[in-house]
């Protein structure tokens, strides 16, 4: 995700102080830390890569959120399946752009199904512009917003 979208979509999510983050396919870890930057109090982030939780585990020093910082390293699925031991109140769904529509959308019913999203909590997911838009089970389209070929996505419960 590039600074201009980051910014554009922190801009738009609003006050974050006080909320529980959950960053998925979390990668170098930036949205979740930015989260933190911005008031959240504590982030979980989940990577399989070796070679990204290296890095994420270097930014997570770098900006000394070490205290409110959890790193969990597990393939996404595999995560999801165990279902959430606590909820929380917003979620970065970032895949890699290979991963088919299919995949993400089992991602978001898998969050929603296990619990993991807060009664007010929103999911942010990160897609190619391209992409057909997703209609996940449980949830319902709150905004989205497109980038050059980027789209990000604001899900939250139905009503």
């Amino acid at each position: 995700m590039t600074d201009r979208i980051k910014e554009s979509l922190f801009s738009a999510l609003g006050d974050l102080d006080g909320l529980t983050v959950l960053d998925l396919y979390a990668g170098s870890g930036s949205l979740g830390l930015e989260a933190l930057s911005r008031g959240a109090k504590k982030a979980m982030f989940v990577e399989k890569e070796r070679d990204a939780i290296v890095k994420l585990e270097e930014n997570i020093k770098a900006t000394e959120f070490g205290r409110k910082s959890n790193v969990e390293w597990s393939d996404v699925q595999h995560f999801l399946s165990r279902g959430a031991d606590k909820r929380v109140d917003l979620i970065f769904l970032d895949p890699p752009y290979t991963n088919q529509v299919a995949a993400v959308r089992t991602d978001l019913e898998a969050l929603v199904l296990g619990g993991f999203l807060a009664d007010e909590g929103r999911i942010v997911v990160h897609r190619p512009q391209k992409e057909s838009q997703l209609k996940p089970l449980g949830l319902k389209l709150k905004w989205e917003r497109e980038y050059g070929q980027a789209r990000i996505l604001v899900f939250c419960h139905e009503d």
